[in-house]
């Protein structure tokens, strides 16, 4: 396999502040034959250091699909 051949068949890994952000490029990433991996879906709270607010980041994984063990 040639490193072109591997660099596709790298993961994404999409993570977005915005939660409509996100679903989109998740949805956009899906209509080119991606597929997430549900069990890599996380939301993870941080605290803005200058206003103190808790904001989420929406991070998951996606592989191409026809991948090997997909």
């Amino acid at each position: 396999m040639d490193a072109e051949s591997l660099r596709m068949n790298d993961p994404i890994l999409v993570r977005e502040w915005d939660p409509d952000m996100f679903h989109r490029r998740v949805l956009e990433l899906e209509a080119q034959g991606y597929a997430a991996r549900r069990e890599t879906y996380r939301i993870i709270p941080e605290m803005d250091p200058q206003t103190g607010k808790i904001i989420h980041l929406y991070s998951i994984e996606l592989h191409k699909t026809g991948e090997p063990g997909w």
